[in-house]
């Protein structure tokens, strides 16, 4: 294992003064946790379709695609295009632009649980908005999530996310943890933790607290934490739960809206009140949508107050705006389609790969995402994912590097368009050389 991070450090001693530089002014040299790791990261230079090349040169096969959100890759040529001829015309407005109805439009015609819907510039803010406008709606102050569930950094969503399992209570039971310091007094108190994935114990929890939820919101497919889907039982147990007892029920489909062309509730066939939304809807720039029924969202409307404040002088700016609608028209259900073969000829070569070298591989996703796990058992909720020996996974993560294949370091990743076959087998012929050692 040692030899790994060996190879790694004669690979990037430029990354690794660029860190150091980095750290004189950034705490742990960056803005973002959730791309650092051991003993440090790789700088890129340039982007280009399905490659990154960091400051030492080196070129890799990008299997992440900015945590899942280039879907047509790096630098595609229509985007590109559009926004060239925008920036021409203005960066960003004090007025509302047409380029915002144009992508607005096109998420209404696509999602099943959009009415209307209004964007901000991120999904952390988006989740924020959609857990307001619920408690706006019923006059509750509770909400419910998933363990394991990420759902962006505000307060409310800081909890149970990446815990501990053996300070978190009982599996079925779960605890209400906080996944980071500095959250504010009260806040665990006004969070129900259910357990992902359990039917019976999860409604048997919302049931003792039907009365003061507002919202139950739940990413369909676990994300950042393992790219665990939902099972259609547990999804159609949260939707009759809210319809009975005037709950909102929220997707966070950040991630999961690359499941199909109209997410996830496309694919499972069940529609949220509300949905957040990130990530591949701009197009690579910042962006977040939420929206849902109308009843909901004309808490939003100016017009008439309104009830819930919502402001940001990026939101719906032109760019963004531009960037997203030309990618979601360049996503049509063929693309999809193509989309989700690629990403199961790599399920199945990694799952082969596992299996001719007796390594216990296995491979989560929906559409063109996918996780991988060293487990045997079968994978139901959080609880099962953390069992993983993280040790083993970093010297993996470290070895996919080595061999030119950039994921995300706990080992979930997205196939963008730009990515077909024979990146595929690349990837796979790397995965087989780096088990090959380690095992």
């Amino acid at each position: 294992m040692a030899t790994e991070l060996e190879r790694y450090l004669e690979l990037t001693p430029e990354s690794r003064a660029a860190w150091e530089e980095a750290k004189r002014y950034l705490p742990g040299g960056d803005s973002r946790n959730s791309i650092f790791w051991e003993p440090y990261p790789i700088f890129v230079e340039e982007a280009s379709g399905a490659h990154v090349v960091d400051a030492d040169g080196t070129d890799r096969l990008d299997f992440i695609g900015t945590m899942t959100t280039l879907i047509l890759g790096h630098g595609p040529e229509p985007v590109m295009d559009a926004v060239r001829r925008q920036l021409e015309q203005g960066v960003v407005y004090n007025a509302p632009n047409r380029h915002q109805v144009r992508l607005a439009r096109l998420l209404c015609e696509r999602i099943p649980s959009f009415d209307l819907v209004r964007f901000t510039n991120s999904g952390t803010e988006a989740t924020l908005n959609t857990i307001r406008a619920a408690r706006a709606f019923t006059g509750r102050s509770l909400i419910a999530k998933a363990e394991g569930g990420y759902h962006g950094s505000h307060d409310v969503v800081s909890v149970s996310v990446r815990v501990d399992p053996g300070k978190a209570g009982e599996r079925l039971h779960p605890d209400a943890l906080p996944a980071t310091e500095g959250l504010a007094d009260g806040v665990l108190e006004s969070v129900v933790v259910i357990p992902f994935n359990e039917t019976g114990p999860a409604r048997e929890i919302l049931e003792q607290h039907k009365d003061q939820l507002a919202a139950v919101i739940v990413e369909p497919m676990l994300g950042s934490v393992g790219m665990l889907p939902a099972t259609h039982e547990f999804l159609t147990m949260l939707r009759e739960f809210a319809t009975e007892n005037g709950v909102v029920l929220i997707f966070d489909e950040v991630i999961s809206f690359r499941a199909a062309p109209g997410g996830s509730q496309e694919y499972y066939g069940i529609t949220p009140d509300m949905t957040s939304l990130g990530k591949i809807i701009g197009g690579g720039f910042a962006v977040g949508a939420f929206g849902g029924r109308e009843d909901i969202m004309g808490l939003y409307d100016p017009t008439n107050g309104p009830r819930v404040a919502h402001a940001g002088t990026f939101n719906a700016n032109p760019a963004t705006m531009l960037a997203g609608a030309v990618t979601l028209e360049q996503l049509t259900p063929e693309v999809y389609r193509r989309l989700a073969e690629v990403t199961e000829r790599l399920r199945h070569g990694l799952r082969e790969a596992g299996q001719d070298l007796e390594v216990p591989v296995q491979v989560t996703g929906l559409g063109s995402l996918f996780g991988i796990h060293f487990l045997e058992d079968s994978l139901v909720g959080y609880r099962d994912i953390a069992r993983a020996d993280a040790k083993f996974r970093h010297q993996v993560f470290l070895g996919l590097l080595n061999e030119g294949i950039l994921i995300a370091p706990n080992l979930v990743g997205a196939v963008s368009t730009v990515i077909a076959e024979p990146e595929v087998d690349v990837f796979v012929d790397a995965f087989r050389r780096v088990l090959q050692r380690l095992a």
